[in-house]
């Protein structure tokens, strides 16, 4: 498996590729006039605009699709039309935004996409950031290869999910995952920063009603299979979180710990559970 990132990207995205590819599916002068416009738009700093000769605009909505539109071309079709067709066994690739995967049945194939993918980017005007991409071996026997070297599999990061090597309960082998540490330590921060502004301009029952939403939005993406202990690690920090700061909204405290348990049932406070089950086969049964 091929682990790769693009440095910089957003700022280095080359305008005369990027014109050459809207040109090449969209014939109407006038829209490819204004994409440029908005291309050469540049960025400001210190209240002074700059003009660009690459990059996407910065905080401009049409900067995600300019970006996909880009990959598209440089990445996507690459690997659907030379990649995949040149490798002797199976071959896979996933890609959000700037991050993607390439998976392959062998070794060999890995390396060669490795190698090829260096040129392939620069001949568009990008480059890898070499500390986060890696070649690493994963899948069934990944596990049993690492233990006679004397090492641990190795896992790799994607979508904010840490994805390893684990097992079912009769000892089969199975793709796991659970929210990576960098992405958990992020939205614990984000929602103690949340509650100590809402306290100041939130009545105690909207704030518990955001709040609720906020802990639902989190267990929507990342209550999937085999992450409930990170879930229910998120849905106890971020109880106790607001618990604190609600108290802190004046000298007096709101609740005692009693009254806010029953202001959570009130609220319908979420419970951690699996939210999207990925195992096809219970899936299956359901239906």
């Amino acid at each position: 498996m091929v682990e790769a990132d693009i440095k910089s990207f957003f700022d280095k995205v080359n305008h005369e590729w990027m014109i050459t590819f809207l040109r090449h599916r969209i014939g109407d002068e006038r829209v490819n006039r204004l994409v440029i416009r908005m291309l050469k738009s540049g960025i400001m700093e210190d209240g002074l605009t700059r003009a660009t000769d690459e990059g996407t605009p910065q905080g401009s909505i049409l900067s995600p699709l300019l970006s996909n539109i880009y990959l598209h071309y440089v990445l996507d079709l690459w690997f659907s039309r030379r990649v995949r067709r040149q490798s002797r066994g199976e071959a896979y690739y996933f890609r959000f935004a700037d991050d993607f995967l390439a998976c392959f049945q062998y070794k060999d194939d890995a390396a060669s996409f490795r190698e090829r993918l260096e040129d392939r980017l620069q001949g568009f005007g990008l480059k890898l950031a070499e500390d986060k991409t890696r070649c690493i071996e994963f899948g069934r026997f990944a596990r049993e290869d690492a233990q006679k070297r004397g090492e641990k599999p190795k896992d790799f990061t994607f979508l904010g999910f840490k994805h390893y090597c684990g097992k079912t309960k009769r000892g089969y082998f199975k793709v796991k995952r659970r929210t990576s540490r960098k992405k958990l330590g992020q939205s614990l921060p984000k929602f103690t920063d949340w509650a100590k502004k809402a306290r100041h301009v939130l009545r105690k029952g909207e704030m518990l009603r955001q709040a609720r939403s906020r802990v639902i939005g989190h267990l929507s993406y990342y209550a999937i299979t085999d992450n409930l202990e990170r879930c229910s690690y998120y849905v106890y920090r971020a109880t106790r979180i607001l618990f604190r700061w609600l108290n802190r909204k004046s000298q007096r405290k709101a609740y005692t710990w009693e009254r806010f348990k029953q202001a959570l049932v009130w609220v319908n406070w979420p419970k951690p559970g699996v939210r999207r089950d990925l195992n096809l086969c219970r899936r299956a049964e359901a239906h």
